[in-house]
């Protein structure tokens, strides 16, 4: 998959047969594989090229930065999750304040047409584009056959008689919900990201733990889980771990919500990789203990918990 990131970083064959997926695909659930694959599958079918259009933040990182919208999917998990859909190429643009400007029109005619040349279109039900949400799937219909030669609307899927969508997924994610939002993602949920430096903290009991730069992401409720942990990307074996979401108010009365990962059976250095932890089970709940022997003892008892669970799951 070739990855561009910019409106003029890659060139696109005006004469292609080329089908476009477009969406901002958070999550990357079960209902936007649907359109990418749809998307390939027809660009397949015209000997063409498939094109997935997306941004890299959130519109609201842009037009409200104060309060900007929590994520499913940060950008680096986004498109590592889209390559393994296998489009030819993935278009994530920064979204911008001068971009949320651009009318319905100009952004048909300056991404659609003149950047992508695209062919045809394939978008959910619920896919709104341009200034102030201006354009939908019904305006995109009307441009054919004079722009587009076809428009494929895909209609919403149901799961347990309710739509998949990226906000049932966050509903559940916060609620603790997990098996519900995996079984819309198509996919245990994960929190992401590079990994930074902490306080060492982890290292100093014995339990070395890789702290997550994970705060753009909705997060489950504070607590202990078992994780399937890929390094990087996916593909290779994956470790399993245990980590704690929350403020380590054994250590700290108040603070902000850091994510730290302990990897079973492993041993290395893991500042700078990206990690990916899928969430497989809930352990306990965040608590404060009277000690750090405590918390030693209790730790050890997570372990030994989530290497039972394995050998039963796994």
């Amino acid at each position: 998959m070739k990855e561009c990131t910019s409106l003029d970083q890659c060139t696109f064959d005006a004469g292609g047969q080329i089908v476009v997926a477009l969406g901002f695909f958070d999550g990357v659930h079960l209902a936007h594989r649907r359109i990418i694959e749809t998307c390939r599958l027809h660009a397949e079918a015209r000997g063409g090229s498939s094109v997935v259009f997306t941004f890299q933040n959130h519109p609201s990182t842009a037009l409200r930065p104060e309060s900007p919208a929590p994520i499913i999917t940060p950008y680096p998990l986004k498109m590592r999750l889209i390559r393994r859909l296998k489009p030819t190429s993935l278009l994530a643009i920064p979204f911008t304040r001068e971009f949320s400007r651009m009318t319905p029109d100009e952004f048909v005619q300056r991404v659609l047409v003149d950047t992508l040349h695209a062919r045809e279109i394939v978008a959910g039900f619920n896919f709104r584009y341009g200034c102030d949400r201006g354009g939908g799937v019904d305006d995109l219909r009307k441009l054919v056959p004079g722009v587009f030669e076809t428009v494929r609307v895909i209609e919403p899927m149901l799961h347990e008689g309710e739509p998949i969508s990226s906000s049932l997924i966050r509903d559940s994610i916060v609620k603790g919900d997990l098996d519900a939002a995996s079984r819309k993602l198509g996919r245990p949920f994960a929190l992401a990201g590079e990994v930074i430096r902490g306080d060492g903290r982890g290292r100093s009991i014995d339990v070395p733990t890789a702290n997550l730069d994970a705060n753009a992401q909705i997060a489950p409720p504070n607590g202990v889980y078992g994780v399937r942990v890929h390094l990087d990307d996916f593909g290779d074996e994956p470790y399993w771990g245990v980590m704690n979401v929350g403020v380590a108010p054994t250590f700290k009365q108040t603070g902000e919500r850091t994510v730290e990962v302990h990897l079973l059976d492993f041993d290395g250095d893991l500042y700078g990789r990206y990690v990916i932890a899928e969430l497989m089970v809930r352990i306990r709940e965040e608590k404060k203990f009277n000690s750090v022997h405590e918390l030693i003892d209790e730790i050890e008892r997570d372990i030994a918990g989530f290497r039972e669970w394995i050998s039963l799951n796994a």
